[in-house]
């Protein structure tokens, strides 16, 4: 995470797979509840709002490629410009754009 995240009010945790995004729920209401809560999720503490969301790989694969792309390395970057941007990110994100109508 970068320092200027933190800053949000709130974070959407997006996945594909169902298990997973209730496992997250339910540690999440464990940690209200109960006050126990897994140093690995301790980041969500510093938002004010948690959303979870699934969604099939299929119907997001803007998604399934940044997953992909965060597991070997970063995929921040300041400038669309940026040649270090993949070219398959830069491909889905025209796809998913001109499927919802913009250009």
């Amino acid at each position: 995470m970068q320092d200027w995240m933190c800053e949000a009010q709130g974070v959407i945790i997006e996945g594909d797979n169902f298990n997973i995004i209730k496992v997250l729920q339910l540690a999440l209401k464990n940690w209200k509840i109960n006050g126990i809560f897994d140093e690995k999720l301790c980041f969500l503490q510093d938002f004010n709002q948690v959303l979870f969301s699934f969604c099939t790989r299929v119907c997001n694969k803007l998604a399934d490629v940044c997953a992909n792309l965060a597991v070997d390395r970063s995929f921040i970057w300041y400038d669309i410009s940026d040649v270090e941007i993949p070219p398959s990110f830069l491909f889905c994100l025209k796809e998913e754009c001109d499927s919802l109508g913009f250009t």
